[in-house]
């Protein structure tokens, strides 16, 4: 594995770190914020809340380590690694709800952990992949900005607020994904054509679709606890950046169609881990008190 990629995959870790910091401060934030987001007024209220900047900081930083690891590494490399936002959210959100992790949790967190580091060792390990083309860029840009609107649109039209999380979650991932292959590309035309590659087709569309999943992704933790909604968005992530990976930017896995075989044992095995996580055992978790011993010290 040459130095790139093992630097990509350092500044992947550091991201990870930085998106769990701002997820758990906007599961927090969804707490203090009744109802779906979807009138003018919770969405202002959203805005007027120093959490709401607190996730902005957080979410910048994860921004800047993202774009120093796609550009060390290939997006099959880098994205995978977004799997440690759960090894890495779900005991500090457990810590801050006051209860202990539980027995189910750590064990997803372990078979996450393997799935992960298996995956790492048969993708792409070495070279920095490709970019997005100009036609290809207006596709990804369009087409994904085009989903997430609609995504959107339909979330706020279901009753279950377990589904609405479980789309706006998935459209989120998609968006984290998308933004990290777009956001490739325009630091690659940049660094060639100078000030005016800021008008290329994926130096445009980059922060629409960054925004766009940063509100997508506020908007699933409403009624939801961390865990289900952040296991969505994690599976979503670097599913939809492998597509774009593979079929837009001449992206491969290692090994041919073995190493492509391991790769979707390890998907698998994750998506287990993942559920582990997301779904703890009702007998994990701690009691709530009686009514009687309501209120004493």
């Amino acid at each position: 594995m040459d130095t790139d990629v093992v630097w990509g995959i350092v500044f992947g870790v550091l991201s990870c770190a930085a998106y769990t910091a701002a997820a758990v401060a906007q599961r927090r934030l969804a707490v203090r914020t009744a109802g779906p987001l979807t009138g003018g007024g919770r969405l202002a209220a959203l805005l007027r809340h120093p959490l709401w900047w607190v996730s902005l900081l957080f979410n910048g930083g994860r921004a800047g380590f993202q774009v120093a690891a796609v550009s060390s590494a290939p997006l099959t490399v880098v994205q995978p690694i977004g799997v440690l936002v759960l090894v890495f959210g779900i005991p500090w959100s457990a810590r801050l709800g006051g209860r202990r992790v539980s027995r189910t949790e750590w064990r997803g967190a372990a078979l996450t952990s393997v799935a992960l580091g298996v995956l790492l060792a048969v993708t792409v390990t070495g070279g920095g992949g490709g970019v997005l083309g100009d036609t290809a860029s207006a596709v990804v840009g369009g087409g994904t900005t085009a989903l997430l609107l609609g995504a959107a649109w339909l979330a706020g039209r279901l009753r279950s607020a377990a589904w609405r999380s479980y789309l706006l979650a998935g459209a989120a991932g998609v968006a984290f994904g998308i933004s990290s292959a777009t956001v490739k590309t325009a630091v690659a035309v940049i660094g060639e054509s100078g000030a005016i590659g800021l008008l290329h087709t994926s130096a445009l569309s980059t922060p629409v679709i960054a925004v766009l999943g940063l509100f997508l992704a506020q908007a699933a933790y409403q009624g939801m606890e961390l865990g289900a909604p952040l296991g969505i968005t994690t599976l979503t992530n670097p599913l939809s950046a492998a597509v774009v990976g593979v079929a837009f930017m001449g992206e491969r896995y290692a090994g041919g169609w073995t190493g492509g075989a391991v790769a979707a044992a390890c998907a698998l095995l994750a998506a287990y881990g993942i559920r582990l996580l997301t779904v703890p055992v009702e007998g994990d978790r701690p009691k709530a008190p009686d009514a009687a011993g309501a209120g004493k010290p």
